[in-house]
């Protein structure tokens, strides 16, 4: 057995060890947060070449938990790759970026990828799209530097180019 103040000892050290590790721990325990954010825009379709179409977010107003604010976009839409959507209609691959906060100190760029449907069938410039999306948290300023986070991305583009897009994720915000 060992002397009495050595096992004092023996438990300061211990329980200093274990002050030390438990910060540690428990930030690396820390969950991300729900992301879920709603918005709209307008849709402005650029000329296609051959990268694609380039589809621009305009005027974009969104709220969730990140707060509300601007938004913005830059898509492609891929119609070099386009396939049926098997109701007489087209789908083709999206990809781009979309930035919640756009013109603020306080921005969140998101890279997204994924497909974008026509509803049904009939010329595309008349018609109502559907396209989900996965996206990805590529940068961040303000409060959100250093931000990391994923989820998913459905925007519903009507005939008259009104569109509603839906994040729903989680982020990771250092504080």
């Amino acid at each position: 057995m060992l002397p009495v103040s050595c096992r004092t000892l023996a438990v300061a050290l211990a329980g200093a060890a274990l002050a030390a590790v438990a910060p540690a721990a428990s930030a690396a325990a820390h969950p991300a947060e729900r992301l879920v954010v709603r918005g709209t825009s307008t849709i402005l379709d650029g000329p296609c070449g051959p990268a694609g179409c380039p589809l621009q977010m305009s005027g974009g107003a969104f709220h969730g938990t990140t707060g509300a604010g601007t938004y913005s976009g830059d898509l492609t839409l891929a119609v070099a790759n386009a396939f049926s959507n098997g109701e007489g209609g087209l789908c083709a691959p999206i990809r781009g970026r979309v930035v919640l906060g756009s013109g603020s100190p306080n921005r969140l760029v998101l890279a997204v990828a994924g497909d974008s449907c026509q509803d049904g069938q009939g010329p595309v410039t008349q018609a109502s799209f559907t396209g989900i999306a996965r996206f990805a948290v590529k940068a961040g300023t303000g409060t959100y530097a250093g931000a990391r986070g994923a989820g998913l991305a459905v925007f519903a583009e009507d005939a008259a180019d009104q569109d509603r897009m839906t994040l729903i994720g989680r982020i990771k915000i250092r504080h």
